[in-house]
């Protein structure tokens, strides 16, 4: 049986909500300059659902009352990860932690020791174990272009030639 998730137990919703809120301000630099879709979905939200769908919920491998403060050290860096300016360049501390904290939870369900915080090449080896993510409906490619800044394997398609003109150039 797999473990429980993060996104199943507990998520910080009103930092999610307040990043992905700013993000229809930031102009410079943001993929939602590239083209105005009519449906853009925010990046903050897509990237916090990725991550939270992948990374194991502490109260499945710890006792409670340790659960509970690392679940709030996840929440922490999840806030972290939300924030477009934490996010936007592919090499980030943040970017990193949590695909290491990604990829720790994937060992942990494939029976593997997980991979020490500086190989980064054994967590984006172990990251190309998940499944891979499909969204078959993607518009103007939000929830691709996060699982690629995560280090997730990542497919898209639609019937609109506009959106995948768009999702090829991001």
């Amino acid at each position: 049986m797999a473990n429980r998730k993060l996104i199943e137990v507990a998520l910080p919703l009103e930092a999610i909500n307040k990043e992905a809120s700013r993000e229809k301000s930031i102009r410079h630099g943001h993929p939602s300059t590239l083209h105005l879709w009519w449906a853009r979905r925010p990046l903050a939200t897509a990237r916090a659902v990725l991550f939270a769908s992948l990374v194991d919920d502490p109260g499945e491998h710890l006792p409670e009352d340790q659960a509970a403060k690392e679940r709030e050290r996840l929440f922490a860096l999840l806030q972290k990860l939300v924030n477009w300016d934490e996010a936007k360049d592919p090499d980030s501390p943040t970017l990193w932690e949590a695909r290491h904290e990604m990829a720790k939870a994937l060992a942990r369900s494939l029976g593997e020791p997980p991979p020490p915080k500086e190989d980064r090449t054994a967590i984006l080896a172990l990251l190309q174990e998940a499944p891979p993510v499909l969204d078959p409906f993607a518009g103007g490619g939000t929830i691709p272009l996060e699982a690629q800044r995560l280090g997730l394997r990542a497919y898209a398609s639609d019937l609109n030639p506009v959106a995948v003109l768009l999702n090829k150039a991001s």
